[in-house]
């Protein structure tokens, strides 16, 4: 009985042994697991073929050669999951990219560009700007949809500076109108700020006098009509008058 009471040493080290050997041994195959699916991985998930969607500006070229520089992996899971803990920086005008994989070998790029605020010509190119005012693309060629801005004063301009404006509210006002012109559609081609901060917009021989800040969401929108009826004139239209309750805009030819 007295027997059967004791603990031996050399029996509980024993079993401790087991415990031991049995936990090595689940380790060892979960690394072997993990060893084997990233060989599986890297051997049959090298991309053959990108897909990039979602471009307004940026061609496929473009971007293309701004993914290669800029940590590409030359494997669809290994790219997907890279792009998915960490957005990699390739444009100045990208905000995000992500990735999703169509087969193995197969993966398609979804692009989403940040908005272009307007452009200045400066030093024979077109400067491109946020809506924060930073200038951060240079071209010789003009985006279709990007309004030139004029007789905007600033100081200094640098390459992925700020622009250094008087009142900085300017440029999330060109962003306003940049915005408002792309939705509806309007053949705009320059933005030109006056003295006073207000904007007329330029379309062909036609010049449109906001007069204020005021309504543009309600501006814009009839615009469009407006620039029909005048088509193949030249003058100005007037909106000082122009109010919510009070949709009236005044056209004055211009003398000949």
């Amino acid at each position: 009985m007295e027997d059967n009471n004791v603990i031996r040493m050399d029996e509980h080290k024993n079993k401790n042994k087991v415990h031991k050997i049995s936990f090595k041994k689940i380790l060892l195959g979960f690394i072997v697991c993990i060893a084997l699916s990233i060989l599986v991985i890297a051997g049959t998930c090298k991309t053959k073929k990108i897909k990039i969607d979602g471009l307004s500006y940026y061609t496929q070229a473009e971007v293309r050669k701004a993914i290669a520089e800029n940590g590409y992996i030359n494997n669809s899971v290994g790219y997907y999951l890279k792009c998915k803990f960490a957005t990699p920086k390739i444009l100045p005008f990208v905000d995000t990219i992500y990735v999703s994989i169509n087969a193995p070998d197969s993966i398609t790029i979804h692009v989403k560009e940040k908005k272009r605020a307007g452009c200045l010509q400066y030093n024979g190119k077109y400067v491109y700007f946020d809506k924060n005012g930073y200038a951060l693309e240079s071209h010789e060629k003009k985006y279709d949809n990007v309004p030139l801005v004029t007789g905007l004063k600033y100081n200094e301009l640098q390459m992925q500076k700020k622009i250094d404006v008087k009142d900085e509210k300017v440029f999330s006002y060109l962003l306003e109108l940049t915005t408002a012109i792309s939705k509806y559609h309007l053949p705009i081609d320059q933005i030109h700020i006056k003295d006073d901060g207000n904007a007329l917009l330029i379309s062909g021989d036609i010049t449109v006098d906001l007069y204020d800040k005021n309504d543009i969401d309600i501006k814009i929108p009839e615009l469009k009509g407006m620039l029909k009826k005048v088509k193949g004139k030249s003058g100005t239209i007037d909106m000082r008058y122009f109010s919510e309750d009070r949709k009236i805009a005044i056209f004055q030819p211009k003398n000949s």
